[in-house]
């Protein structure tokens, strides 16, 4: 749409700028150190600075704000939401008659959506480093900045658009620098000077801060004119809230979107194409990584064969750990539990054995063949995915809730009641960072919770397909005869 274009553009610069706004409202501690006997002219207009915008306990106490605006631009006006999170989160939001314009930085990568897009994309190069050293300045403000890596220069007086101001240079680690001037008489902000990308590569632009009114005991301004080769753009603030509730994942870029158009019969075909015909010609895995346990990450190797066998081996700092299953007795060696010889696990952990032996093939092969009754649960969501929830009851009647990834159709997360790793309850065995092992489809992360609570976390970093695998290796030893004699010394 012919329109489309600059409204995306303008309203996005807005977003990289309209947050300086708050640029101090997060302070900690002011720029300069507390020791120092003499301070400098830059230490007094900082001084000055914190005790025009409400004073450092004030400042101090401020965690999050949240903002809402109206934008007037090419005669129609735009919503906004801008949420500021300490100590250095930004998320901008705009509504386009129904379009979603997105600008946000999560702390350490920066993403946006434009009007007309389907989804949201990370930001990359130079406007990356913008968008950061933006959100870094407007949370935190002019504070801390040595311990930031940010170096400010005090560059003399400027005469602007309200008046005389000290000028300040702002140069991030990055590189990119921002001018800031602060008001001679009021000692408030009241312009910034920054290079933001238009759409058409990265340009000067100003914003001019106005309307300056109490919330809360903090000065904030209330109107925000942006000045670009596009011409001028105002954003007119109608209230402001101090230490709101804010969910910390909104600042993260969504993951994967599923389709809610999508019935089961569709969702089912893209899950078989998904997981690729060639998929079903591999017998066995092999695969090397780490595990996550009791609070360590050591090495780990495992092995599945089809239909269900696996064995997992971890190395718990020279103390060997095992997990596995042969298709009929799930067996374990586990010394720091006191199991120091092979035992066979109780027989409420055969189902969450056969799921994890099973998960690799895909949960869904050869459903028909095995029984399984699948159902379709609508749109779900796994961490920032959105899933397609499906509702599985199995030939032995227990019931399991399978999430496939929206996008890739993968699976994303299976959920079911039994027992694993001594613990019994809801276990979720969450997968995600798939990579394609010889056309099979590996999960790169496996995280197995009981009742909530993280148990173990295998993190796979190569998969070997078709790899030689002693089936024996898979079946538990038998117990050590005590009366058969050792090796001579």
């Amino acid at each position: 749409m012919k329109g489309s274009a600059p409204i995306g553009s303008a309203a996005r610069v807005r977003m990289a700028r309209c947050v300086t706004v708050l640029a101090i409202v997060l302070a900690a501690t002011p720029a300069w150190s507390q020791e120092e006997a003499e301070p400098s002219e830059l230490d007094r207009v900082l001084t000055a600075h914190f005790e025009a915008r409400g004073g450092l306990e004030r400042l101090r106490a401020v965690t999050a704000v949240r903002g809402a605006a109206t934008m007037s631009m090419q005669g129609m006006e735009a919503l906004f939401t801008v949420l500021l999170r300490a100590p250095n989160q930004v998320r901008m939001d705009g509504d386009f008659g129904g379009m979603a314009l997105i600008r946000a930085f999560d702390g350490e990568q920066a993403w946006g959506q434009q009007p007309g897009e389907m989804k949201p994309v990370l930001l990359e190069g130079d406007l990356a480093a913008v968008a950061a050293a933006d959100a870094d300045v407007s949370v935190q403000g002019l504070v801390d900045l040595e311990e930031r890596g940010y170096d400010i220069e005090l560059a003399g007086r400027e005469e602007i658009e309200s008046g005389e101001a000290w000028k300040l240079l702002v140069t991030a680690p990055s590189g990119v620098v921002q001018q800031v001037f602060i008001g001679v008489e009021d000692g408030l902000e009241r312009k910034r000077v920054a290079q933001v990308d238009l759409g058409f590569g990265l340009q000067e632009t100003a914003t001019l801060f106005e309307d300056f009114r109490e919330v809360d005991g903090l000065m904030i301004a209330h109107r925000h004119t942006m000045i670009s080769p596009m011409g001028e753009m105002p954003l007119q603030f109608e209230s402001f809230e101090i230490n709101p509730e804010i969910d910390p994942d909104v600042f993260f870029m969504p993951g994967q979107m599923a389709d809610a158009t999508l019935g089961l019969d569709d969702v089912l075909a893209r899950y078989g194409s998904a997981r690729g015909g060639s998929a079903a010609e591999v017998e066995t895995v092999s695969a090397v990584g780490t595990a996550v346990m009791l609070g360590f990450e050591v090495p780990m190797k495992a092995a599945f064969a089809r239909p269900s066998s696996f064995r997992i081996d971890i190395d718990l700092q020279g103390l060997s750990m095992i997990l596995a299953y042969d298709g009929e007795t799930p067996w374990t060696l586990s010394p720091m539990q006191g199991v120091v010889e092979p035992a066979p696990l109780a027989q409420e952990t055969v189902g969450a054995a056969e799921l994890l032996g099973e998960f690799l093939w895909g949960l869904l092969a050869s459903r028909e063949e095995r029984g399984l009754d699948v159902s379709f649960g609508g749109v779900g969501k796994v961490a920032r995915d959105e899933t397609y929830r499906l509702d599985i009851v199995t030939a032995e009647g227990e019931e399991r809730t399978l999430h496939l990834g929206g996008e890739d159709f993968l699976e994303r997360q299976v959920v079911f009641d039994g027992a694993l790793l001594g613990s019994t309850g809801e276990i979720e065995v969450t997968l995600g960072d798939y990579m394609d092992a010889g056309g099979l489809m590996v999960p790169g992360t496996i995280r197995i919770a009981v009742e909530g609570q993280v148990a173990a976390e295998l993190r796979i970093r190569e998969a070997d397909t078709g790899a030689d695998v002693d089936p024996a290796s898979f079946t538990m030893p038998a117990p050590a005869d005590p009366e058969t004699p050792g090796p001579a010394a």
